[in-house]
């Protein structure tokens, strides 16, 4: 199995990747490359599948590879241990004994053990260092300072991993394929490969591909040599009918290369023979792609494929992932815009997007616990990865009233398309946004690059501070140029002007006579049904006020507190536990507001929405 691809310095022009090196590690046989449409997925395979000079492949590290980097690193640890008797400790010196030891295992770690050792080193900082005695301060720069030298001697020997793109097996099957020959000549149609003299005229012009291209027009020249071939050579092709009976046909079937013909014909079953090109667009896209993968199963091969999911129903898309998986010889690498593909749980997801003018690659975990989150609040990979802008909101009516604002100051934008609106959960924001009790943007990053957050203040009053966690939040994404808005009012809710609000209040839960907080600290997640029948409850609340001075008391006596205070406190109490609270249908309300339409009253939404549009539109140039 293939552990890396490695990209020589001369394409650092065109690539970028996190903790990227030149190498793009994480493979399993099937990797599906998701994106938005023109963010490079398909240049990225020609790139691999071409470049003879400018890629190379790393499938085993070599013993005297290993060995070299061993010495190496012994000497860089040699080094940070050096300066622990002076009370000088390099806070990640146990990570990289773990790294270390990837490397001999030979493992599926290995690679990304290498450039996870090689980014630390290369990013070794004073401030990653802890201090017993302030006073021993100036042993660390010279420390930092010799790693450096071990460090590039670590580079370059990372340089030599990997063998050439020439001595690979590969198979690329481009986009443009079919099973009918389309070049005319006179009334009679050539076996020309026209498809593929495209193909090369328009991506290997500059570059020799030495590997097989198929787009699917020489399957009849292909198929008429085995067959007029030795006994093997003709068994070549009783065995992939026998392998489409089995997963695709469920019957017999014969594939004739008709003599008097110029196109494959075929039988199934009982019935009479007939042109390939009478078979649905779906079977015909099938046997395009299992063709050179079955012929050529017997070696190892890498299979480059441009969205294979066209003209197959989401039913016989399974069916050819199910059914490539069965060479386990070959390692897939495809660039779809599939669900099916995308979801499918024992593949490697890589989210291709555009970043500073590059192809910027990157592997995301699906099994990750915050992934698990995520699918928990209804998302699947593919919602995370398609997508220009990804806004981050609290819940399910949050996205309703976005939508809404959003298209009521710009309606050419279509969420789907040009964003997609991602909620939360409230609270849960600590399982995306938290990292060993850090704050740090890394999981958000790796499902898209343009991204911001709203979250609600929930303070009940003007001059109340914000929550502190809330208010390092706003900091970090403003530290990483992201736009994070923190509500100044409760919540979004509260934006929404009031005589409106109540109305889908009251529609939505067939009420006539209700009373709502109103102004813009008020709790509108609740309302008192005015019309319900007083039901005193047994239970009283203290009011803040009056509590404060039991607390001073230290003993919870009343001292202090005049009667009629407390006659007043008990009977207000008690009217409020007459009052019926229900809580509202936060998103069926949103859908009546929305539905209903209001317009934008508050210059600080107004602000905020208009900054998140421009945000999405130039991600999405």
């Amino acid at each position: 199995m293939i552990k890396g691809i490695k990209f020589d310095k001369k394409l650092d022009g065109q690539f970028s990747g996190t903790n990227y090196f030149g190498i793009i590690n994480n493979f399993k046989q099937v990797n599906t490359l998701v994106g938005v449409n023109n963010s490079g997925k398909s240049r990225f395979l020609r790139t691999i599948f071409s470049e003879t000079n400018l890629v190379k492949f790393i499938f085993s590290i070599d013993e005297n590879i290993k060995n070299t980097l061993n010495n190496i690193l012994v000497q860089i640890f040699a080094r940070l241990d050096n300066i622990k008797r002076y009370g000088v400790i390099y806070k990640y010196r146990s990570s990289l004994d773990i790294y270390a030891k990837d490397i001999y295992e030979d493992n599926d770690n290995s690679i990304k053990s290498i450039l996870t050792l090689y980014w630390f080193l290369s990013t070794l900082k004073e401030q990653e260092f802890v201090l017993t005695n302030d006073s021993m301060a100036y042993k660390i720069p010279p420390v930092i300072s010799e790693v450096e030298t071990l460090t590039a001697s670590f580079g370059s020997i990372v340089e030599r991993l990997g063998i050439e793109n020439s001595l690979v097996d590969k198979i690329y099957i481009p986009i443009l394929r079919g099973l009918r020959p389309i070049a005319q000549e006179g009334e009679n149609f050539l076996n020309t490969d026209i498809y593929l003299n495209r193909t090369k005229n328009d991506y290997f012009k500059e570059t020799i591909p030495n590997g097989l291209i198929f787009t699917g027009l020489s399957i009849y020249e292909w198929i008429k040599k085995l067959l007029l071939g030795d006994e093997s050579e003709r068994n070549e092709i009783k065995q992939f009918e026998t392998f489409l009976e089995i997963n695709v046909f469920r019957q017999k079937i014969n594939l004739i290369p008709k003599y008097d013909d110029d196109v494959l014909h075929i039988k199934i079953g009982d019935d009479l023979q007939f042109p390939i090109y009478k078979l649905g667009d779906g079977l015909q896209t099938l046997i395009i792609i299992l063709f050179p993968i079955f012929i050529n199963r017997r070696k190892p091969h890498l299979v480059f494929i441009e969205e294979p999911e066209t003209h197959l129903h989401p039913k016989w898309q399974r069916l050819l992932y199910r059914s490539i998986c069965q060479f386990e010889n070959h390692t897939y690498f495809l660039s779809t815009h599939s669900s099916v593909f995308i979801n499918s749980p024992e593949n490697s997801i890589f989210i291709i997007s555009k970043k500073k003018g590059k192809t910027h690659i990157h592997h995301s975990d699906i099994k990750t616990e915050k992934i698990s989150i995520l699918k928990d609040l209804g998302y699947k990979p593919n919602d995370l990865f398609q997508t220009n802008y990804l806004l981050w909101v609290e819940g399910q009516s949050d996205k309703i009233y976005l939508n809404y604002l959003i298209k009521y100051i710009d309606n050419s934008l279509v969420e789907g398309e040009d964003y997609s609106i991602m909620f939360y959960g409230g609270s849960s924001y600590k399982h995306f946004l938290l990292n060993n009790g850090d704050l740090n943007l890394e999981f958000i990053k790796s499902l898209n690059q343009n991204y911001a957050l709203i979250m609600d203040s929930d303070r009940t009053k003007s001059g109340q501070r914000y929550n502190l966690k809330k208010k390092a939040i706003v900091d970090l994404f403003r530290k990483n140029k992201a736009y994070c808005w923190l509500t100044k009012l409760r919540e979004i809710e509260n934006y929404i002007p009031f005589n409106h609000f109540i109305e889908a209040v009251k529609d939505v839960h067939k009420v006539k006579n209700i009373e709502i907080e109103s102004g813009d600290f008020g709790d509108r997640c609740k309302y008192v049904d005015l019309d319900a029948k007083p039901n005193f409850r047994p239970s009283i609340k203290l009011s803040n006020n009056l509590f404060s001075k039991i607390q001073k008391n230290k003993d919870g006596s009343l001292t202090g507190i005049k009667s009629e205070e407390l006659r007043r406190e008990i009977e207000f109490s008690l009217d409020r536990t007459k009052k019926n609270f229900n809580q509202i249908d936060k998103i069926k309300v949103a859908e009546k507001v929305v539905h209903n339409g209001f317009s934008i009253e508050s210059d600080e939404l107004q602000k905020a929405i208009t900054t998140i549009i421009e945000a999405i539109k130039k991600a999405n140039e």
